[in-house]
């Protein structure tokens, strides 16, 4: 340590009684900030498995739906040149098959319990992927309003594992008779 630095230290201690970091730093006697390590998050090849088994499940929920409803042949049907009889008794088919593999795969609750049609307050601090805001919405929370959907939240996934063999992109195999 040099004369300079030391009368520079001496001249700080007699008038503020503290050294200031400057100096600190100068006589090497100031410790670095500790490095805190953040928890690391998924890596890009982690993320990116995820992204596929996300896209797996979702189309593996698809595929049952064609499977036990033919969702995915109603939906694509060209329903136009058909009578309402016919396409009301096609639906009643479809509602009631839909119905039995959500309640077998999903266990499904509504985000709000309250009637539709009923008078609620959204609290301040509200999660909008929860709760949307429609109409006149104006001040902030609280707010009175109408529920018009109770919405939906999947509390359980009961899916059968995946096959690992099998193409997740075919969501119904063509099928061919034989005669």
């Amino acid at each position: 340590m040099g004369l300079g630095l030391a009368i520079k230290a001496f001249f700080a201690l007699l008038t503020s009684n503290t050294l200031p970091d400057n100096l600190l730093k100068e006589m090497k006697l100031q410790k670095e900030p500790e490095k805190v390590a953040l928890p690391a998050g998924p890596t890009p090849e982690e993320l990116r498995k995820q992204e596929a088994e996300h896209n797996a499940r979702a189309m593996q929920l698809l595929n049952i739906l064609q499977r036990d409803a033919r969702l995915v042949d109603f939906l694509k049907e060209d329903i136009k040149p058909y009578a309402d009889a016919q396409v009301g008794a096609a639906v009643r088919n479809l509602h009631e098959s839909c119905q039995q593999v959500l309640s077998r795969y999903l266990q499904l609750e509504p985000v709000m319990d309250s009637s539709e049609g009923e008078q609620v307050t959204v609290a301040t601090g509200f999660d909008p992927a929860t709760i949307k805001l429609i109409g006149n919405v104006t001040g902030k929370p609280p707010i009175k309003g109408l529920l018009r959907h109770r919405g939906w939240k999947v509390t359980k996934v009961d899916l059968p594992a995946l096959p690992e063999t099998t193409s997740q992109i075919i969501l119904a195999p063509a099928e061919v008779e034989i005669p």
